[in-house]
């Protein structure tokens, strides 16, 4: 009996171990000239749990063909390359995930005071947003300097006001004046608690479940998720 009710002890004691711990996300973007790199980033269980996701080709195709984006998941070690896969962002799958989307906020009850409360839990300890212009003209570079400010400026209050920012903003807008220049880094760093993640993923089922035909939209949107990931090629 004592051995059980040790071993009790140590399957509560790493429950609530994990329900504490973080689970960690970043997101990196930058440009420069015409070289686009998009990398996205989770760890959890203390960094047991580790997935990177990296887009190092953006290319515009024209309005038929749409972006072209290629994705490479790297190994836990992100040493080896595990897998790589090209895709389309075209008008026609724009359309369908906006539909998706209405779908799912028309069978889940308060879905947008859902979505509030989550991104509450979200504690964000690193947020860097460097951008260099200029169009070949100092006025004129002025101008532009003083817009990209005011859209930083908008998306900066949007963040603060549904995320919990723990660290200092790093947000700069440098002119280059007389020469056309355009370059742009952004670090999103943050965390939630595996708890939190819990909790809100009961919520959402609980929500979808007092709707009709809410669970099984649900599902829907998680299968064809599930299926283009892995027939993406």
């Amino acid at each position: 009996m004592l051995w059980v009710g040790l071993v009790l002890l140590v399957v509560i004691l790493a429950i609530i171990l994990v329900a504490v711990s973080y689970i960690r996300g970043e997101f990196y973007f930058s440009r420069v000239k015409d070289n686009d790199t998009l990398t996205v980033e989770f760890r959890a269980l203390f960094g047991i749990i580790r997935y990177r996701y990296v887009i190092p080709i953006i290319q515009f195709r024209g309005f038929t063909k749409g972006i072209l984006i290629k994705s490479e998941i790297l190994s836990d070690t992100y040493a080896k390359l595990r897998d790589e896969s090209k895709d389309h962002i075209t008008k026609d799958k724009v359309i369908l995930f906006y539909k998706q989307a209405r779908e799912a906020l028309v069978h889940t009850v308060k879905l947008y005071e859902w979505m509030k409360k989550t991104l509450a839990k979200i504690e964000c300890t690193e947020l860097k947003w460097i951008t260099r212009v200029g169009v070949g003209d100092a006025p004129e570079t002025a101008i532009t300097t003083g817009a990209i400010w005011g859209i930083k400026s908008s998306l900066l209050g949007f963040t603060m006001r549904y995320v919990q920012v723990k660290a200092t903003p790093r947000v700069d807008v440098i002119p280059q004046f007389n020469e056309k220049h355009f370059s742009t880094e952004v670090r999103f760093a943050g965390r939630i608690r595996v708890w939190y993640v819990v909790l809100a993923s009961v919520s959402l089922i609980a929500r979808a479940a007092k709707v009709k035909g809410g669970l099984r939209i649900w599902i829907q949107i998680f299968l064809k998720a599930r299926s283009k990931l892995k027939t993406a090629s």
